[in-house]
């Protein structure tokens, strides 16, 4: 890897997650191209396993640089094909990564029938091999199946969940909700290896100006046109992760979890306004405009959304977490090299 910022990632992994099981493993990653899934694989390449990675598209941004200088076989397949699932499936896996799911709302939009096939159809196909070879799945669900409270409490694992609040995002939370009672329903009547992590919002190196999502387009205007602005107030809070930390829980999870799901999040419960203001102190105090434009993807009121990793962090005795504004001038960073910028 040529990025200093991912390479010293990649050895704060390492230093914080044995890698026992996965050494001389055979392993399926679905939705290669991922955010979470690109840090997983060039985690895990640092290891003797064996990694077959599948995608719709050829390998791209972090991945295709990972990909390129390591030995991982990629397929390029649409996961929509059953039969082309299962000809990759015939073979066996010691551990499979469902990481092919649209984890954007403006993905959602357009994508409702692969949204469902994807959540369950997809995972089911993954379900009846671990019944056969006894793999340990990991299913990557979302902190947004949670209901969001009326008041500002701290959401855990048995929260109440929610159906969704605009549109295209019940197609989205709903499927993954039947997807978690899939996992559940396999689990406890074949007694199969299998997880559910719950991400929170997750961010870092990797997530350059192509990414839709609000952290990424918000230094896209720092850094191109010069300005700062928001859509809406920016009150809504949710809880912020950074991409190493999170990458460390899941492989943890995976290998040794005890329970059937999980949060994954970092300790960082922040607003949109509060992020926008400290990235414009790292740009020299930036002007902040406010855009009083409603997204049609995204709620347009203002709430509360705070994940606990406490099990997670009781489990596995976590005691190391990236500070918000360290993460985030990683990730500045990580843009300033990739996309060369000055």
């Amino acid at each position: 890897m040529k990025n200093k910022i991912l390479e010293d990632d990649c050895k704060y992994i390492l230093d914080n997650v044995k890698l026992n099981k996965f050494r001389n493993a055979k392993i399926l990653i679905l939705g290669g191209n991922s955010f979470i899934a690109s840090y997983i694989q060039a985690t895990l390449v640092q290891t003797k396993c064996k990694i077959v990675s599948a995608s719709l598209n050829k390998p791209k941004g972090i991945f295709k640089e990972i990909y390129k200088n390591n030995k991982i076989q990629f397929i390029k397949v649409n996961l929509n094909d059953d039969k082309k699932v299962q000809k990759i499936l015939n073979k066996k896996f010691d551990f499979i990564f469902h990481c092919a799911t649209y984890g954007q709302p403006k993905k959602w939009s357009g994508n409702e029938l692969s949204t469902i096939n994807l959540n369950i159809n997809l995972l089911k196909l993954i379900l009846n091999h671990s019944v056969k070879y006894r793999s340990r799945i990991l299913y990557l669900s979302s902190a947004a199946v949670y209901k969001i409270p009326k008041k500002d409490l701290i959401i855990k694992e048995n929260s109440p969940l929610g159906v969704g609040m605009f549109s295209n995002e019940t197609i989205y939370i709903n499927s993954k909700i039947i997807g978690e009672e899939l996992c559940r329903f396999y689990k406890k009547k074949y007694k199969i290896p299998v997880y559910i992590v719950r991400p929170a919002h997750t961010y870092g190196p990797g997530q350059d100006f192509k990414d839709p999502r609000v952290i990424p387009q918000i230094l896209k205007r720092a850094f191109l046109e010069k300005k700062i602005y928001i859509y809406g107030q920016g009150k809504s809070v949710r809880t912020w992760g950074y991409i190493a930390d999170i990458t460390i829980m899941i492989l943890n999870i995976i290998q040794y979890g005890k329970s059937l799901t999980y949060n994954v999040s970092g300790k960082d419960h922040k607003s949109i306004r509060e992020i926008t203001k400290i990235i414009s102190k790292l740009f020299n105090n930036k002007s902040i405009i406010i855009k009083n434009n409603n997204l049609n993807y995204t709620n347009s009121k203002n709430t509360i959304l705070k994940i606990s990793s406490k099990k997670y962090n009781l489990e596995f005795n976590n005691k190391v977490q990236t500070k918000f504004i360290n993460g985030m001038n990683k990730l500045i960073q990580w843009n300033r090299i990739w996309q060369k910028l000055n």
